[in-house]
């Protein structure tokens, strides 16, 4: 009987260590007005914010990107007074960030940032300067050393990029003139154009990748719609189907980790348009499509779970959190938008 209830006892004590170590899953909200970024754990009910958030970032905080090990983190600022990537370390435990390095110079402009699958590599795209910077990402310390030949020459206006999950692949749009390029992406991380930009609609903004590399999805913010690609072995694009109508001026585009449902983000709609794949790349419109969503949505992003869809509202200074259910497709967690008392531009979402 003894036996018996120590027994019962170890497993007791072992399923609440196994509850309390629970991975945590953390949202980081770039705030343009207040030189800062949130931090908030993702909850069931919506978003807690994290102790010390929100973290300054001085400058003109433009993007934030977290590296796949949950142990850096990293702001991309175009401040007047130069622009730059800072490095933060980041707890894995508590999502709070800390200064780990100081800024390392980039291109004109810099408009956005992303880190491939493997987190060895970080670069940031410079609408200016019409190029990219490439940096190698030091595992241990944080820090970053620009790749050779970086910068290195894209698509003249480069407004948004995204990598294939398998980091193979890097695609940069550019609204004037109005194509996508193509570039390979070596193990040294220097970047090889594939064949020539391709042009597509009237203003490509907004990229974004299936998570099994099939499908390009881009959001043309001149015709309102959303044109879909196929992926070739070498990461060339070939349209796929017609374009699907989107709101207004559709800036932002994001994919669940199924690659079922596709979210674009319309900014002179105040919405979000959300398509179901059917499985070739065409898309369908999901019932109650589009869904409201705060002033001037700029940016969309699904957690790696597929369970939560993050809106960066600018013009009404929050973020609309939903849960993705089953009919409709999304449900709002709360009446209104979780304050962040800025302008969000970004979002980046632990996994």
């Amino acid at each position: 009987m003894k036996l018996g209830r120590l027994l019962l006892i170890v497993f007791l004590a072992a399923g609440f260590c196994a509850c309390g170590s629970a991975r945590k899953h953390f949202v980081y909200v770039v705030g343009q007005s207040d030189q800062a970024v949130f931090a908030f754990q993702q909850q069931t009910t919506g978003l807690t914010p994290i102790s010390g958030s929100p973290f300054g970032t001085g400058g003109l905080p433009t993007a934030v990107a977290l590296r796949p090990e949950r142990d850096f983190a990293y702001v991309l600022n175009a401040g007047s007074s130069g622009s730059g990537v800072v490095a933060y370390a980041m707890s894995a435990k508590t999502g709070a960030l800390t200064l780990s390095a100081g800024a390392v110079p980039v291109g004109t402009t810099p408009v956005a940032m992303l880190i491939d699958p493997s987190g060895q590599h970080l670069y940031v795209l410079n609408q200016g300067s019409s190029d990219i910077s490439a940096f190698s990402i030091d595992a241990t310390t944080g820090n970053l050393t620009a790749i050779a030949g970086s910068p290195m020459a894209t698509v003249a206006n480069p407004a948004a990029t995204a990598m294939s999950p398998s980091g193979s692949t890097l695609y940069v749009t550019s609204a004037n003139p109005a194509t996508i390029a193509a570039l390979t992406v070596n193990a040294d991380g220097t970047l090889a154009a594939v064949g020539t930009p391709v042009t597509v609609g009237t203003a490509p903004a907004g990229i974004a990748v299936d998570p099994k590399g099939r499908f390009v999805y881009v959001a043309d913010s001149g015709s309102n719609s959303v044109l879909t690609f196929s992926a070739g072995s070498s990461g060339a694009l070939m349209s796929v189907g017609s374009p699907a109508a989107a709101g207004f001026k559709p800036v932002a585009v994001a994919v669940n980790p199924s690659g079922s449902l596709i979210f674009v983000a319309n900014a002179n709609s105040a919405n979000l348009s959300v398509f179901a794949n059917d499985g070739s790349g065409n898309l369908t419109a999901v019932q109650g499509s589009p869904f409201p969503t705060g002033n001037i949505p700029v940016f969309v992003a699904v957690d790696a779970t597929g369970n939560f869809v993050y809106v960066a509202d600018s013009g009404a200074a929050d973020v609309t959190v939903y849960s993705v259910t089953g009919s409709p497709v999304l449900t709002p967690l709360s009446s209104s938008g979780v304050a962040v008392d800025t302008t969000p531009a970004w979002i980046a979402i632990s996994d």
